[in-house]
């Protein structure tokens, strides 16, 4: 049966970058009119956050970005693998393990290879270097802050970057924001400075959401109850005009938040192109996970929409006790994803999936704490000057 060139490209539109790759190897009508072009590229990406298909993720220790480290790479569904990257890629990760995948975003995966900075597709293995900030240059073992983005819907950009810099110790609660402009590959200051509050924000994660950047702070107990920010809270900045607002945390969240045990992370919450996306806050604390979800963002309300200890969610057979979380994300909006020791688990959170469990796999990172990296692989372009991955070593 014959179809239409339109109707033909928008059905494959939807697939995963990896389906569109094996038919570019295999027709040849299809890779002269679809795989290449931009139109066709664009629309596949943006159909991408329609399905929010974070098919995958990236699992490395959480240290600092200068160390080097192994990273592991795993489907979210082994038995139905819907999503991957191409070998060379990870054979890019075994032979550089300098190299950090410091965030991903539609397809695109930022990086760090010691001193400098990457934005590279997995799936098309296209690379482009990103110019050196000057404050990597004068402290290149520091951790960079950054704000990685090209989930975009209402954007013609192929992404976003942010950069937060610390210039006077003695404010520290200002931060300067750079924006890195693709076309002109530099990175320039915006007009206003990010107020981040008393506390330290937790950079390494983020949630776009009403074109701001949200960021977390952390929990530790160091300042006087006297002090505003004596509880954790979340800073957004919005992009637009560089306002910096806070937003509480609810009451339940905030009581016990300097216990040690206690990590806290935000994530999106709900389709990327729904009415009801909006901010998901989990904390895990004496090894209790307590989700809540931000239902009126105007007035800081949230609900909560889980409590249980890990335990009852994996229960004690296939793992020793104690049992130690050593990280944890949410995935798709919908999914907590976490690992123990051993193993990786997901838990739903949506109504389709609630309460689920399913052992996603093993990992080598027993004694490590480890930071995950959700990701999806789309045809989405690294922008202009883009190249092909490094050769490996050893290879011509």
């Amino acid at each position: 049966m014959y179809l239409p060139d339109d109707i033909t490209l928008e059905i494959f539109s939807w697939l995963p970058a990896e389906s569109i790759y094996k038919f570019k190897c295999v027709d040849k009508f299809f890779n002269a009119q679809f795989s290449n072009d931009t139109l066709f590229i664009k629309k596949q990406s943006k159909n991408s956050l329609l399905r929010d298909d974070d098919s995958c993720f990236f699992i490395q220790p959480n240290t600092n970005q200068r160390y080097s480290a192994t990273t592991e790479f795993h489907h979210l569904c082994p038995k139905k693998p819907a999503s991957s990257v191409s070998n060379k890629f990870l054979q890019f990760l075994e032979h550089y393990p300098s190299f950090r995948i410091v965030a991903s975003s539609n397809g695109l995966i930022l990086g760090r290879n010691n001193g400098e900075l990457f934005m590279c597709n997995p799936v098309t293995q296209s690379w482009l270097p990103i110019s050196t900030p000057n404050s990597l240059n004068k402290y290149p073992d520091a951790d960079l802050k950054l704000a990685f983005e090209c989930n975009l819907e209402d954007s013609h950009d192929d992404f976003m970057l942010f950069l937060f810099e610390v210039q006077d110790e003695r404010a520290s609660q200002y931060h300067d924001v750079k924006f890195y402009f693709k076309k002109e590959g530099m990175w320039k200051a915006t007009e206003t400075s990010f107020f981040t509050g008393a506390r330290s924000l937790r950079f390494d994660m983020h949630v776009y959401h009403r074109k701001a950047l949200h960021f977390i702070s952390d929990c530790s107990a160091f300042l006087s109850k006297k002090s505003p920010f004596f509880r954790p809270y979340i800073m957004a900045y919005n992009v637009e005009d560089g306002r910096s607002r806070m937003l509480r945390l609810p009451k339940e969240a905030r009581t016990g938040s300097h216990d040690s045990t206690t990590q806290m992370g935000i994530y999106k919450w709900g389709k990327s192109a729904s009415l009801d996306q909006s901010i998901c806050l989990v904390r895990l604390r004496k090894n209790v996970f307590t989700v809540w979800v931000l239902t009126d963002y105007e007035v800081n309300q949230w609900r909560r929409i889980l409590k249980i200890r890990v335990e009852a969610i994996i229960g004690l057979k296939d793992e020793e006790e104690p049992i130690i979380v050593t990280g944890f994300t949410v995935s798709n909006g919908k999914q907590l994803i976490f690992a123990t020791k051993m193993k990786v688990y997901g838990f739903g959170l949506s109504e389709d999936n609630y309460m689920i469990v399913e052992e996603v796999c093993e990992h080598g990172f027993e004694s490590d704490s480890v930071c995950f990296t959700c990701y999806s692989d789309t045809l989405h372009h690294c922008g202009d000057g883009a190249t092909i991955f490094p050769l490996l070593p050893g290879t011509t």
